[in-house]
């Protein structure tokens, strides 16, 4: 499971913001089962100017996931967007990752570990 805020200076019409969204989703299931992206636009007039047609991805996944693994994860994020929008020179697409253990998250009301106990339990 990742969970992925989305956080861009782009301006994409409706259509090009649907097209990179649908792009997003059928490379982001090529690496994970589950996940949440939340696409959130941010004004031109509320950014830096090194940050304008730029794209952040901040990537919450657990403590575990191998570098290989987040290293193949950057390239699909940035090759999709680039692939989508088209390329805006260097530092616009960007990737951070942050980690949490199951101690630290939680789902439906459960923590992780509590979630991950009670299954082990009725195995």
């Amino acid at each position: 499971m990742a969970t992925i805020f989305a956080a861009t200076s782009l301006q994409l019409d409706a259509d090009k913001k649907k097209e990179l969204l649908d792009e997003l989703d059928k490379s982001i299931t090529t690496m994970f089962k589950t996940y949440s992206l939340y696409y959130t636009p941010v004004p031109a007039e509320n950014v830096s100017p090194d940050a304008k047609d730029q794209m952040t991805y901040f990537v919450f996944v657990p403590p575990y996931m191998e570098v290989e693994r987040r290293r193949q994860f950057i390239k699909l994020l940035t090759d999709t967007t680039v692939r989508v929008v088209g390329y805006k020179g260097p530092m616009k697409v960007i990737v951070i990752y942050k980690y949490h253990d199951d101690e630290a998250c939680g789902v439906d009301g459960v923590l992780r570990a509590d979630a991950k106990a009670a299954a082990a339990k009725k195995d």
